[in-house]
């Protein structure tokens, strides 16, 4: 039966499939090596240099040799930061050779690619020395003329290394690189910030639209920089902050003006990571900043010393981004403040707002009642509502019933996914 299969329905089914079980596959019957050759399985390719390559034999490598003209995006990861007790132990430097041996093939096929994502690299330092492996990789990328995305999420490499690797992107494709994320490229102590010639490369990014970053790469500078290179066509900036990021810097209101003036069609994304104090969090949300989508995960140790003052953050949430704010999500598990009121003025006041997603203490379950009741007169626009209440009481309970037989058909009708759960 499975011989008969039509060749699209298999090429469908191998591509839920591992590289190394393409290859066992293809060696089924010569039907599925035909549609095992199908251009489409091998646009996107992922290798785990620590799992997929080694020197003596390297299933990778072969794929590359077989069907590399046909790659256009290619995920180099790091699947683990250390090898388990009962592996052998590799010597030093083996997998890095072994993955500048396969990226060696890769630049060997003139293979061009759409897209590179560099994955978890972070863990690379664990498996011995690795700049044999970046130099193949800074060879792999001086050959590639079609590059539109770069991601080196958590590579944690030196700013040398980093650099190194922006300035021969930017002098092979500045004008067609559209998508570049360097969140968690630099090592924690080496964060770029002004560096000369971090923002002269930023200021050659022409084609740039999407930009994904720490709040320590970025200052008055790199803003200036991405209004001058990217001017009308950066789109999307999303800016990752944790802990104590935003003492070590701040970034005037007025910066934030120029670059939106020069960008007119640019929105702004944060995501806080363990900073729950709105001292902290006032240089953040500057009335120029174009935000729309704000995700704010409180943590579960917090100073204590100072008060945390989310009903203030929130006030600037509201008052400064009527008109911008599409998606919310706040994770205050720990927040003990009043702040129903806050969350609908909210969703009467942020018109875009498509999503909210609340992680916190409310005090009064009528609040649930009113946001569904907003939804019902549509006077807010969301497509799924979903609460999922804690530690409910048996009154409480029989409310929070009462609420759902109130909406259910309501919401069914205008084709809301709406549901309460853990509700007994």
């Amino acid at each position: 039966m499975w011989a008969q299969l039509p060749e699209l329905i298999l090429t469908q089914v191998f591509g839920h499939l591992s590289g190394p079980d393409r290859v066992n596959a293809g060696q089924v019957c010569r039907h599925w090596g035909r549609c095992l050759g199908s251009p489409s399985l091998w646009r996107r390719c992922t290798v785990h240099i620590d799992r997929d390559l080694s020197i003596d034999c390297s299933i990778a490598s072969e794929l590359a040799i077989k069907f590399g003209e046909y790659m256009r995006s290619l995920e180099l990861a790091w699947s683990r930061p250390f090898i388990l007790p009962r592996e052998p132990r590799i010597a030093r430097s083996v997998q890095a050779e072994a993955g500048a041996d396969f990226l060696g093939v890769v630049r060997a096929k003139n293979v061009q690619l759409k897209e590179l994502i560099l994955t978890d690299w972070i863990f690379s330092s664990k498996w011995g020395n690795c700049g044999k492996l970046l130099c193949a990789l800074a060879n792999l990328l001086a050959c590639q003329q079609n590059l539109e995305t770069l991601s080196l999420l958590n590579a944690n490499l030196s700013l040398t290394d980093v650099l190194r690797l922006l300035a021969i992107v930017v002098n092979v494709c500045d004008n067609r690189l559209a998508s570049l994320d360097i969140r968690g490229a630099f090592r924690e102590w080496q964060a770029p910030y002004n560096n000369a010639r971090y923002l002269r490369l930023l200021g050659r990014l022409h084609a740039l639209t999407h930009l994904s970053l720490d709040y320590p790469a970025l200052s008055d500078g790199a803003l200036n920089a991405l209004a001058s290179g990217a001017c009308k066509a950066l789109q999307t900036l999303h800016i990752s902050v944790r802990d104590s990021d935003s003492r070590q810097h701040r970034i005037e209101d007025s910066t934030w003006h120029n670059l939106v003036n020069a960008c007119p069609h640019l929105t702004v994304s944060y995501t806080i990571v363990n900073i729950s104090h709105h001292e902290d969090m006032c240089y953040l949300l500057l009335p120029s900043v174009p935000l729309a989508k704000f995700q704010m995960f409180g943590g579960y140790v917090w100073d204590q010393s100072r008060t945390r003052n989310f009903r203030s953050t929130v006030g600037l949430l509201i008052s400064h981004y009527t008109d911008t704010l599409a998606e919310v999500m706040l994770q205050l598990r720990n927040n003990r403040e009043m702040l129903d009121d806050l969350i609908v003025s909210m969703l009467t006041r942020c018109k875009h707002l498509k999503r909210l997603q609340y992680d916190g203490i409310l005090r009064n379950l009528e609040t649930l009642r009113d946001i569904c009741q907003l939804q019902a007169d549509h006077k807010t626009y969301f497509q799924t509502i979903h609460m999922k209440p804690r530690n409910v009481n048996m009154h409480n309970q029989a409310v929070l019933h009462e609420i759902g037989h109130q909406f259910n058909h309501k919401m069914i009708e205008q084709g809301i996914d709406f549901r309460i759960d853990n509700l007994a």
